[in-house]
């Protein structure tokens, strides 16, 4: 009897422990690949991060990199680490060997607050065969593709991956998966985790590109490019990065030192060299310095990209004036869109000529250089669809490789049409510029009532598609070099009349529903976390600074449209009871102007309901029906097999996945095995006995009091 007393308390804690071990963490994964720059969430709870720790974990004694919101300088890559002003953790030029678990809490008075964040970083890296990438014709290759990951002790990556529906890809420049069908290509896989490639390169590879991908769910998460060079280019590191004036952008150098104080960049326009950063130091001697910037990792910031940014740019590094490691030299494309009138504003029946050119600088011509290259310029509709020659309304000509125009007769209709030019290279397009008309009766937004923009010619229009429950930035166009000037308004005329203030001169505005979830980044985004669906609208970002007692706008508005997905159920129960039905309803709130139906059919936008292999749901087992373009639901009678299946919902913008919300099934009774039983019996036991002592309790008390009577009333008898 003992020994069941001890067997049901020690159930009873397993229970206990099952109960309470995970149910406040919140986990995140986040896949990137070597060398670039991440970002990882925090559960921020607290006005700032002072209180915040991060600490790593991979298959070894965690190691401490934030604590008390400071960073912890005695451990390796400290150098690389930052906090995000959410407490987010930033790592710069990521390795390989970052790979693992990064956990985030936060603490006031040593009690934490709120639930710890886990984010397991996932890094794909591709290492060749050869340390050289230059090409010799004949010789053989092998590329090594892998996915650097930890789970926990003794989970395998090869086992997760497989288990999650994770798949590594080689695929060539034109996005074709390259298959052990291709008798150039011989793809092996030792392990689910690595997949090489081995090939034999040919005279025509020079410049050629093979990219690793991984997916989850079918879904691309991260990839890696190898390029093979020609030889002609012999101890230079060479980029090509495109890019559309008025973006930010990062020129990469190849950072061989532990800081950047001996890095050099200089810049070339088929004129002479000018020196841009020396030492580590920026020249302020030039036009542009206010617009630059050194990143942790060396590499060249440029702010609001200007068509005149294009060129050669160079990075090298000197130790006692003898340089170290290769040139990395960057060539910056800008394209860049104007139009035949200085006003985006309609006036049906007039006409409108609008420019798109590729400002190019390669040591050749442009048209030279994009005809040998195979880059092309197209202008594309809203639809995504080429505009030819052959559409009556359309003329597009294109006088040089490098320039392609558009003239039409605008119309009534026209109001937020979107004409959007695409430079292609090797078919896969580098980078757009959209070019929209704007109805005259647009009403600009004023700042503090007192100045007003003109017209909306000077508009930056972001789409950012977001799931509720998510955190979610929305970027800025910051030009200056802090965000005390800066305001955030928000517009939804479906839900306030009016605009509402979010941030003004850089402080929040407390005097709004859903300030504590507002943030200000240190770019100058604005940081909402928990995504409500109600969050949806447009979302304004104005920039100000006093000139002579007058406020003076800094360059455009940033408009930023959020669209926010939301899947509800008809049961307030996701646990499953085979039989019964459950309706699941997936909508998409926007506002971009209009109504949220006519925005998406005009815009390619469709939802889907998709199972956990990503494959469309289809009619056979689920009713589908959508009462709205923006409102897709899904009816289903359940079955004992639902136990944890997913059902997923999903956005689509020109058929790429924008985002989306899985909708998972509990079971109310999982299957028995014999360790389930135990605990699971063994808890069930439990209540009953404890019901059965509530209830037996009083009975058996009074009981005892009629016997103690009767025994009583027996003794004085006798």
């Amino acid at each position: 009897m003992a020994d069941k007393c001890h067997l049901c308390l020690l159930g009873l804690i397993i229970l206990s422990s099952l109960l309470t071990g995970t149910s406040g963490e919140n986990v995140t994964h986040v896949f990137i690949s070597s060398g670039e720059n991440v970002r990882l969430p925090c559960n921020n709870h607290l006005h700032d991060c002072k209180s915040t720790t991060w600490t790593y974990n991979n298959n070894s004694a965690a190691v401490e990199l934030i604590m008390s919101g400071k960073r912890k300088t005695d451990t390796e890559g400290h150098e690389r680490l930052s906090l995000g002003s959410d407490c987010s953790l930033n790592i710069n030029n990521i390795i390989k060997e970052d790979h693992g678990l990064y956990t985030c809490r936060q603490y006031v008075n040593d009690k934490q607050q709120g639930t710890d964040a886990f984010v397991y970083l996932h890094v794909l890296h591709v290492s060749s065969s050869s340390s050289q990438t230059e090409i010799s014709a004949g010789s053989s290759v092998t590329l090594y593709c892998q996915l650097y990951s930890f789970l926990h002790t003794g989970v395998s990556c090869d086992y997760w991956i497989r288990s999650e529906g994770i798949h590594l890809f080689w695929v060539n420049q034109t996005d074709v998966n390259l298959t052990i069908s291709d008798s150039r290509y011989q793809i092996s896989a030792s392990r689910h985790c690595i997949g090489t490639v081995n090939t034999t390169l040919l005279n025509e590879d020079d410049n050629r590109e093979w990219r690793c991908e991984v997916t989850h769910r079918n879904q691309v998460k991260t990839s890696v490019t190898y390029t093979v060079k020609s030889s002609g280019t012999s101890g230079v590191n060479v980029t090509h990065v495109f890019i559309s004036s008025g973006e930010n952008v990062r020129l990469p150098c190849n950072n061989h030192l532990h800081d950047c104080k001996s890095t050099t960049w200089t810049y070339n326009n088929n004129s002479a060299a000018v020196e841009l950063i020396n030492s580590g130091i920026k020249n302020k001697d030039i036009e542009r310095h206010e617009r630059l910037s050194l990143g942790s990792d060396c590499s060249l910031n440029i702010n609001n990209i200007i068509k005149e940014d294009y060129g050669s740019y160079i990075c090298r590094q000197y130790v006692n004036d003898k340089q170290q490691g290769t040139d990395a030299r960057v060539y910056l494309h800008v394209l860049h869109v104007s139009s035949s009138s200085s006003q985006t504003e309609i006036s049906a029946g007039s006409s409108v000529t609008l420019y798109c050119q590729l400002f190019s600088y390669t040591g050749v011509s442009c048209d030279d250089w994009i005809r040998s290259e195979g880059i092309q310029l197209f202008w594309v509709n809203q639809a995504g669809v080429k505009l030819t020659i052959s559409d009556s309304r359309y003329q597009i000509s294109a006088p040089g490789h490098c320039i392609i125009t558009l003239t039409t007769t605008l119309l009534n209709e026209d109001d937020n049409r979107e004409w959007r030019c695409e430079v292609t290279h090797r078919n896969q397009v580098k980078t757009s510029v959209t070019y929209t008309v704007k109805s005259s009766d647009t009403n600009p937004l004023n700042y503090n009532n007192t100045v007003s923009n003109k017209g909306t010619s000077g508009v930056n229009d972001d789409h950012v598609f977001i799931s509720s429950g998510e955190n979610v930035r929305l970027p800025c166009n910051n030009h200056l070099h802090d965000c005390k000037s800066t305001v955030w308004i928000y517009t939804n005329r479906f839900r306030h009349s009016a605009s509402v203030k979010l941030l003004f001169l850089g402080i929040k505005k407390k005097n709004t529903e859903r300030h504590e979830r507002l943030s200000l980044g240190s770019d100058c985004s604005l940081n909402i976390k928990n995504i409500i669906k109600e969050d949806y609208g447009i979302y304004t970002c104005q920039q100000w600074t006093d000139v002579n007692g007058q406020h003076q706008k800094q360059a455009n508005d940033t408009h930023v449209y959020l669209h926010v997905l939301h899947v509800s159920s008809s049961s307030s129960q996701t646990e499953i009871s085979a039989g019964s039905s459950v309706t699941l309803y997936c909508q998409l709130f926007s506002y971009p102007g209009v109504s949220c139906d006519d925005w998406i059919r005009s815009k390619r936008i469709q939802l889907f309901w998709v199972n956990q292999a990503g494959v469309n749901l289809t009619k056979s087992r689920y009713q589908k029906s959508a009462s709205r373009l923006c409102n897709i639901t899904l009816n289903t009678t359940l079955l004992n097999e639902d136990d944890n299946r997913e059902w997923r919902c999903e956005v689509t913008h020109r058929n790429q996945v924008k985002t989306s919300v899985t909708y998972t099934v509990k079971s109310s009774d999982p299957p028995q095995t014999e360790d389930s039983w135990t605990v699971g019996s063994i808890f069930r036991v439990i209540v009953i006995i404890v019901e059965f002592a509530v209830f037996a309790a009083p009975t058996v008390i009074l009981l005892q009091i009629i016997c103690a009577r009767r025994a009583g009333r027996k003794n004085l008898q006798h």
